[in-house]
């Protein structure tokens, strides 16, 4: 991410931005641990998964519309926006009823953060779901396969 303000970190091999990375990454680890334990961080870690899984299944699903196999869509949809909903109501007892009363507000913030991260993942990819429906054509991709639209390699 520091690569977009600063160009020289999208290098993967220059040495300065690899020490400075791992120590922000470590310093900030360190911090959460230090700050807290385990049984603090953990349900942090729990909500991440779980809002990293229904994005698979959220993603799959668009991948699955897009390849023109909208009648498979239901297999990932259904359980993706189910976990995403479950996930939420479990991430807003975890900040009202865990962070807060606690006073953990960096652990409270990092969990709004994710959330809200993914909702706005979420939001764009219905979106995109509306217009890949809303699509009539279909065309052949260069593996032979018929698709509602085009990617580009």
């Amino acid at each position: 991410m520091i690569g977009g303000v600063i160009p020289k970190f999208n290098d993967k091999n220059w040495v300065p931005g690899i020490i400075i990375s791992s120590t922000i990454f470590t310093f900030s680890w360190g911090y959460l641990v230090y700050t807290g334990n385990v049984s603090s961080i953990w349900p942090l870690f729990g909500i991440s998964n779980q809002l990293l899984a229904a994005c698979g299944l959220i993603v799959c699903t668009t991948m699955l519309i897009r390849m023109n196999r909208k009648k498979y869509a239901l297999v990932s949809a259904i359980p993706g926006v189910f976990m995403a909903i479950i996930t939420f109501w479990a991430g807003y007892e975890q900040v009202i009823n865990i962070y807060f009363p606690k006073k953990q507000y960096l652990l409270a913030s990092l969990a709004i953060l994710a959330m809200v991260l993914v909702l706005i993942v979420f939001v764009n990819t219905f979106k995109r779901w509306y217009r890949l429906l809303k699509l009539e054509g279909e065309y052949v991709d260069h593996y032979g396969d018929t698709v509602k639209e085009l990617v580009e390699r």
